[in-house]
């Protein structure tokens, strides 16, 4: 199976070595690259995709450059499906980093099992200092079950009026019925990496478009809405990079309130009586919900040392 790895980058090719540094590590070597490129196009960034190309003759690495900020940053969730050669997409972002054996754990996950579309998580956070810790995400099912109900879900499409919760609805807790349900009561479900199978991909393409910069969380609830089988994994697959100012929705207000819009529109996909798709089949061991411990630390210094070894040769 042929994974494809689709990174979005903008003018930052030190990071960007890294990223694809991290690529060049990986145990299962049945991959492509493709690098949409919302930044100038510098030279930095050229030389380093050619010298990535040069090191790997027998891999494909497409490159598109917008020069635009933040067009492929929506478009390439459209794009990417219609052009990958591989039957996984998984999306790393240009200042994160794959674990070693993430390919090798995403092409027997998705060859052992044909009916999953798509997956998200779970992954570390690591900064200049090391490993901080782990991002565990959860599928609707597996959030506390509650007896309070989106109002809005009572009168039905779109859904969105009344704009408040009822508490105490159900005389017995129930599941939550989707990602985005959870999201509205600011619960996480899905975050990175996210794996897509191609051809699920392309099978809802021209249902729903991409049109937020919270693009993650639309693509995540559309998918969920359009009906495919989704699970959460618990290993980590990989390195998150946090940067001295933190996340972006921790201090942009424009961000939340957009995540706010963004809920809204997604429901306009949600179908009268639904529960998520969720892949119920176990495909993980036991060992799966471990956190981030002093070895883990260890090993990932060394991870890093040997990542900053070869970009610096990229």
């Amino acid at each position: 199976m042929k994974v494809s790895v689709i990174i979005r980058t903008f003018n930052r090719p030190l990071l960007l070595k890294q990223s694809l540094a991290s690529i060049n590590l990986q145990t299962y070597t049945n991959w492509e690259v493709i690098i949409f490129d919302d930044g100038d196009g510098n030279e930095d960034t050229i030389s380093t995709i050619n010298n990535f190309r040069s090191q790997n003759p027998n891999n494909t690495v497409l490159y598109f450059n917008s020069n635009s900020p933040r067009y492929f940053f929506k478009k390439s969730w459209e794009i990417a499906p219609l052009i990958s050669q591989g039957e996984v997409m998984i999306r790393l972002d240009d200042d994160d980093l794959l674990t070693e054996t993430s390919l090798e754990f995403i092409s027997e996950t998705y060859t052992n099992n044909p009916l999953l579309d798509y997956s998200y998580g779970s992954c570390a956070t690591f900064n200049k200092e090391g490993l901080i810790g782990k991002i565990t995400t959860q599928t609707p099912l597996e959030v506390p079950k509650v007896r309070e109900i989106w109002a809005g879900y009572l009168e039905g499409y779109p859904w969105n009026n009344p704009y408040n919760w009822v508490d105490d609805y159900y005389d017995k807790p129930r599941h939550y019925t989707s990602i985005i349900h959870c999201s509205k009561a600011s619960i996480m479900c899905s975050y990175a990496p996210y794996v897509i199978r191609t051809s699920s991909a392309v099978s809802v393409l021209n249902k729903f478009k991409v049109t937020s910069f919270v693009d993650d969380l639309e693509v995540m609830g559309s998918l969920d809405y359009l009906g495919l089988r989704h699970t959460s994994i618990k290993s980590i697959l990989s390195y998150v990079r946090e940067h001295d100012k933190g996340r972006v929705t921790d201090s942009n207000k424009a961000i939340r309130d957009e995540l706010e819009k963004v809920r809204d529109k997604v429901e306009y996909l949600r179908p009268n009586n639904f529960t998520s798709n969720v892949y119920l089949e176990s495909i993980e061991n036991d060992n799966r919900e471990k956190e981030i411990n002093e070895n883990d630390k260890i090993s990932f210094k060394q991870y890093y040392n040997k990542v900053e070894q070869v970009a610096s040769k990229l």
